[in-house]
């Protein structure tokens, strides 16, 4: 997902338009993420983005026609005709609430509408949301081994992400346990009674930018060791 936001000035123009009008038409998908004020934030950046990217252009086009006006005054011959003077641009005008950090704010929605339950690969693409960086692929865990003081050795398979969420049930209660960035892990979970051996499933999941996303892994079975 890293690659999906566009580097140049007038391809975010683009994208920003595409991007509010599929989370308009996607509103009832995900209106846990798409609320009022997230949809007016996400208005504000498309048009504010398309102004800032204008006026920027004819801030370049001022400089350029005063630089102009001015070679013509210091170097044209007697008898030139006085040109017009260049007009400078409008004032910028800000709406109230625009983001300050657009591209910060692209990368933080899109991560959640990734990790949304309802998301498919058809909604990425037609909402821009779908990067060009390393493939990711299904996270897993290779391995549980019992280690001995009640703690279990994790082997992951990270799938391309660069951390997993790593979680934990026992006794039917689920607990996330940790957040791993290599391929090891160790879960020092105190056990629920004290020298007793406890039966532990494990399971992870991808994280991109501070938000799990993709699929869960199967789970990996263990009896742990007092």
């Amino acid at each position: 997902m890293a690659g999906f936001y566009p580097d140049r000035d007038s391809e975010q123009v683009v994208w920003w338009s595409t991007f509010n009008q599929q989370c308009i038409d996607h509103t009832a998908t995900f209106v846990d993420i798409l609320t009022a004020p997230k949809l007016a934030s996400i208005l504000n950046c498309k048009n504010f983005i398309a102004t800032l990217v204008n006026g920027s252009d004819d801030a370049k086009n001022f400089g350029r026609e005063v630089a102009e006006f001015k070679n013509i005054y210091l170097d044209s011959p007697l008898g030139t005709g006085a040109p017009v003077a260049p007009v400078p641009p409008g004032t910028i005008i800000v709406p109230l609430g625009t983001t300050v950090g657009m591209e910060a704010f692209a990368r933080q929605l899109a991560a959640q509408l990734n990790a949304h339950p309802s998301m498919t690969d058809a909604i990425r693409i037609a909402m821009g949301i779908v990067g060009s960086g390393p493939a990711l692929g299904t996270v897993r865990v290779v391995s549980a081994t019992a280690v001995g003081g009640s703690q279990v050795a994790l082997r992951l398979g990270l799938a391309g992400y660069s951390a997993v969420a790593v979680y934990m049930k026992r006794n039917g209660v689920t607990t996330k346990v940790g957040v791993s960035i290599s391929a090891s892990f160790t879960d020092a979970t105190a056990p629920l009674v004290a020298g007793q051996s406890e039966s532990r499933e494990y399971w992870i999941r991808g994280i991109v930018d501070n938000v799990e996303t993709g699929d869960i892994s199967a789970t990996a079975l263990v009896a742990t060791t007092p």
